[in-house]
């Protein structure tokens, strides 16, 4: 039996943009190694801010919540590399799994690192200078020095061969799952839902972290574009918390003239998502890089046609579901959306592909491989 320890510090379970996609995904994938797994010891490093763990544990699992203030981002970064190593040396773990693109670098052990996008590398000015700069030393070191590296997606895989110089055969490819609640709802309940928040469909969603790279102005403007040739009578609703380098979404919707038409609802219960998706008529997302994108996904699942970008790891996502623009190119994606909004046959087909291609993505199936990747690791010993 080996003691494995999960850094889980990025796990947030407040209602801010930091309980988003990679909180989201590295308590997705816990909760499903803990559920698959009874063979191995568990010590679970939660940040401060974490009351009650966002999944489940059995015995052997034991959960570690740090003492300093680790939900602060630099505290946290401070506590990986200059106070875990004697944490994770005292405890005894043979393997240091850690889920956001760094490990404890003077920790001792065989360490796991799950590395989710570049975009530090590939899109530089998304990022503050001292973002990219720790970011670039800390996941090449990491990267080089974990004898394990998952990616969760084939484009974040060919990035760290490329970029870093990763070998082929330490990468191991884990894509996120779709959660339970995300499928179809019956329009009896989402008609309830409607009613209740004051929604008036039809409706455009966009939903994800509002940062430079989402492309939210795009939309705005595409979207603006369709009202102004009468291609579309619906609204437009915008989803998702202000993130670093905070985009002004109100003055953009001013800015484009359609105050009337389009709301920004900032970071949404997570509860609440399934019904957001099963009302509208269309999900775009146009971001220029995704080291996954679980928007994309969790709408297929929830029955809503899908369009996005052609870049990163998004073809991956959607597949032949989806339709796939270039992120900043506003004429071409006013025209998409038309397309779609102008064809309820369009629209049905779509969700029919959309639903057959989410089933491809599960937890169970990324639990496998982040099981095997430790159990790579521990046989080489």
């Amino acid at each position: 039996m080996a003691h494995i320890a999960l850094n889980a510090l990025p796990v947030f379970t407040e209602a801010t943009f930091r309980n988003a996609g990679v909180s989201r995904f590295s308590a997705r994938l816990i909760d499903a190694v803990l559920e698959t797994d009874a063979t191995h010891r568990y010590s679970v490093f939660l940040n401060d801010s974490v009351r009650e763990p966002p999944f489940r544990t059995r015995p052997g699992v034991r959960l570690r919540r740090t003492r300093l203030p680790t939900s602060r981002t630099w505290v946290r970064i401070l506590w990986e590399h200059l106070v875990a190593p004697g944490y994770l040396a005292l405890v005894g773990a043979d393997v240091v799994h850690s889920f956001l693109n760094v490990t404890p670098l003077a920790a001792p052990g065989r360490h796991v690192v799950v590395v989710h996008d570049l975009s530090f590398l590939r899109a530089p000015e998304t990022h503050p200078s001292h973002r990219r700069w720790y970011l670039n030393a800390a996941t090449r070191l990491s990267t080089r020095r974990a004898s394990a590296v998952l990616a969760d997606s084939k484009s974040t895989r060919r990035d760290l061969i490329e970029l870093f110089g990763v070998p082929p055969d330490k990468i191991s490819v884990v894509y996120a799952g779709v959660e339970p609640q995300f499928h179809p709802r019956p329009e009896a309940e989402v008609e309830a839902f409607c009613a209740a928040h004051g929604v008036r469909r039809p409706f455009v969603l966009s939903v994800g972290t509002i940062e430079p790279r989402k492309n939210v102005d795009v939309l705005i403007r595409a979207f603006a574009r369709l009202r102004r040739e009468g291609r579309y009578a619906g609204s437009l609703v915008i989803v998702g918390g202000r993130g670093w380098m905070g985009v002004d979404v109100p003055d953009l919707i001013q800015a484009a003239q359609v105050g009337d038409c389009a709301r920004w609802l900032g970071y949404v219960d997570q509860r609440e998502l399934p019904f957001w998706y099963s009302a509208t008529d269309l999900l775009v997302y146009p971001s220029s890089y995704e080291g996954f994108g679980m928007p994309p996904l969790e709408a297929m699942a929830s029955g809503a046609p899908v369009i996005t970008s052609n870049r990163s790891s998004l073809p991956e996502v959607v597949g032949d579901a989806g339709i796939t623009v270039e992120p900043r190119d506003e004429a071409a994606l006013a025209d998409a959306m038309a397309r779609v909004l102008e064809s309820p046959e369009r629209r049905d087909a779509m969700r029919s592909r959309g639903l057959v291609q989410a089933q491809r993505f599960s937890w169970q199936s990324a639990a496998e491989t982040c099981l095997n990747a430790y159990q790579s690791v521990l046989k080489s010993r």
